[in-house]
């Protein structure tokens, strides 16, 4: 795969990167956000969340859905991640495999993801130079829990070690990514506005959201790994490996 040849790339470079990837698989990123994503839309209509402005839920009920929101947030990353790691790296790609990967990491992915959100929340309160340093330094954590396999403090660590001295590499490509992806929702989104009927624009956001979702899990995970071959020579790690692995059938012919 000459066009996604692990190296070392620039943040334009990365982001084009990331919407290879995308275009690789369009239809496994999507099912992977959607088995999360349209579940949580057919509880708020049932549940009349977002619904109807008249009827506003019970704080309770809010509540519930607030941190129901979160850990689907962190689930549907979680499974983009594998699902890009399969991608780039050429192989077998599946959405079920991704989510047992995801559920056997499950608690160590919602655990970093909310002590993620505590320090940007702590941080963006006092000024917005702080919230962008732990943006920065904890961009990986993700990956670290559901690709290596770490814990929550590993995770923690294992990110802020491959964002030394990369931090302003790190923000160029997610601000370029960021500005990309909210001007196809806000374009989008001043169309769906105008619809009349509430349930048929909370589908059409969800819609919306299963199509663009996966563009910001995919460009962490390849920027995961342009942190570890600018850091740890991944790329050759990865290609010594390659060759390493005896060709298919080598073991059948010995037998």
């Amino acid at each position: 795969m000459p066009e996604l040849a692990l190296r070392p790339r620039s943040a334009t470079e990365l982001v084009d990167a990331a919407f290879q990837v995308y275009r690789r698989a369009p239809l496994q990123f999507m099912v992977a956000l959607a088995v999360v994503y349209v579940p949580s839309l057919v509880l708020r209509l049932v549940f009349d969340i977002n619904i109807d402005p008249a009827n506003i839920p019970p704080p309770s009920t809010l509540a519930t859905f607030a941190i129901i929101g979160f850990a689907t947030y962190a689930i549907a990353g979680g499974a983009i991640s594998v699902v890009a790691r399969d991608v780039y790296l050429d192989h077998p790609v599946s959405v079920a495999e991704a989510y047992r990967i995801v559920a056997t990491r499950l608690v160590t992915l919602v655990l970093v993801s909310v002590v993620t959100v505590v320090l940007m929340t702590i941080s963006a309160m006092l000024l917005l130079l702080p919230a962008l340093y732990v943006i920065a330094r904890f961009v990986a954590v993700r990956q670290a829990v559901v690709l290596e396999d770490a814990g929550t403090g590993r995770a923690l660590s294992r990110s802020s070690a491959l964002t030394v001295g990369l931090k302003m590499h790190v923000l160029g490509t997610l601000a370029l990514m960021f500005v990309l992806v909210i001007a196809v929702n806000v374009g989008a989104g001043l169309l769906i506005n105008l619809i009349p009927s509430r349930v048929i624009m909370n589908v059409l956001s969800t819609a919306l959201s299963v199509v663009v979702g996966p563009i910001l899990g995919i460009t962490e995970t390849v920027l995961y790994y342009d942190l570890r071959i600018r850091r740890e020579g991944f790329d050759l790690e990865y290609l010594v490996g390659q060759h390493a692995q005896p060709p298919a059938g080598s073991a059948d012919v010995a037998l």
